[in-house]
């Protein structure tokens, strides 16, 4: 009965959005890190990219865009990296520290 209906009227929103989900591809490797590592280098990046820490007017620009793209993705951690390198290569930072 229900198959009747599907074929009639389409599927229903309910099954749209399933199906919607279960067709995504998840990067399980990403959700494991996130969970294990994000907080740990979200905090370590904050500190670095702290626009305080910088006394050029153009740093701290740089440095304030960088800090919001760390707290808009605290929670992930692929993200996380790809800025810490970008962090690294548009504000001057010592790496070794």
């Amino acid at each position: 009965m229900k198959r009747f209906f599907n074929i009639l009227f389409g599927k229903s929103k309910r099954d749209k959005i399933r199906d919607s989900i279960l067709n995504e591809d998840i990067d399980f490797s990403n959700v494991v890190s996130s969970s294990l590592l994000a907080k740990r280098l979200y905090d370590e990046l904050k500190t670095i990219c702290h626009p305080d820490r910088f006394k050029d007017e153009r740093d701290k620009e740089r440095a304030n865009e960088l800090s919001q793209l760390v707290n808009q993705n605290k929670g992930n951690y692929n993200t996380l990296i790809f800025l810490k390198e970008r962090i690294y290569n548009e504000l001057p930072i010592n790496k070794n520290n």
